[in-house]
C-alpha cells in the first residue's frame, strides 16, 4: 500500500494541478492572518471554512489524475479496485490532513496573540475534521463516482455550499458553531470527527462498488 500511495503522489505531483488549491490556500491565510484575527478559537473556526473547500478541491485533484487507462493498469497492479480506491483515499487523507497541519501553525508563527498547545490541538482537530469532510466529499465527486469533469465541479461546488447551509448540523457546522462560541469544543470535536470518518469510509466504499463498472 505504501509503493501505491507513493506511486500515486509522483503521479499527481507531475500533473501540477495540486497548485492552485494550494496557492488559493496560501493566499487566503495570509489575508486573514496579516493582522490580528481576533482569539484564537474563532479564528481557527474562519480557517476551517477555507480548509473544506481546499481539502475538497485537492481530492478532486488525487482522484482525476489518472486517465481511465492508467487507472485500469493502477488497479490491476494493485490487486483489485479496493486497495487502488483505498490508496487514493489515503493520499487524499494524508495530502488534507497536511493543509490542517499548516492552517493550525500558521497563527501560532504570525500573531501575537497566545496560542496555548490544547488550543492548538484543538484547532488542528476542527481543521482535520473538516479536512476529513472534504476527503469524503472529493471522493464522491472525482472518478469512479463521477467521471465527467464539468459534472464533478459541478457536484464538489454544490456540495461545499450544501454543507454550510445546514447550520449546526455536524460534521462542518457544529464544529464552526463550537469554535465561534467557544462552547462544547471537545464534544463536538468527538462526534464530528466520528461521522467524517464514516463519511470517508462510506465515499471510499462507493468507489470500490463503482469503479469496475466506471473506471
Amino acid at each position: 500500500m505504501t509503493a501505491l500511495v507513493r506511486y500515486l503522489l509522483v503521479d499527481v505531483l507531475r500533473t501540477q494541478r495540486w497548485l492552485p488549491p494550494v496557492l488559493v490556500l496560501a493566499a487566503v491565510l495570509g489575508m486573514l492572518y496579516a493582522s490580528d484575527a481576533g482569539p484564537p478559537l474563532p479564528a481557527y473556526a474562519g480557517t476551517c471554512v477555507l480548509v473544506y473547500p481546499v481539502s475538497v478541491w485537492l481530492t478532486v485533484v488525487i482522484t482525476t489524475a489518472e486517465d481511465p487507462v492508467r487507472r485500469t493498469v493502477t488497479v490491476v497492479s494493485a490487486g483489485g479496485w479496493a486497495r487502488a480506491q483505498a490508496a487514493v483515499t489515503a493520499l487524499s487523507v494524508l495530502a488534507a490532513l497536511g493543509v490542517a497541519l499548516v492552517a493550525a501553525l500558521v497563527p501560532v508563527l504570525t500573531q501575537s496573540r497566545p496560542y496555548p498547545a490544547g488550543t492548538v490541538a484543538q484547532g488542528f482537530a476542527a481543521l482535520a475534521v473538516c479536512a476529513l469532510v472534504g476527503v469524503g466529499v472529493g471522493v464522491l465527486c472525482g472518478r469512479p463516482v463521477i467521471t465527467q469533469a464539468g459534472w464533478s465541479v459541478l457536484a464538489a461546488t454544490g456540495l461545499v455550499v450544501l454543507v454550510f447551509l445546514f447550520g449546526r448540523t455536524p460534521p462542518v457546522g457544529n464544529v464552526l458553531w463550537a469554535l465561534s462560541h467557544d462552547d462544547g469544543v471537545t464534544s463536538a470535536l468527538a462526534v464530528s470527527g466520528v461521522v467524517a470518518a464514516l463519511f470517508v469510509v462510506g465515499a471510499t466504499w462507493l468507489g470500490v462498488a463503482l469503479g469496475p463498472r466506471r473506471g
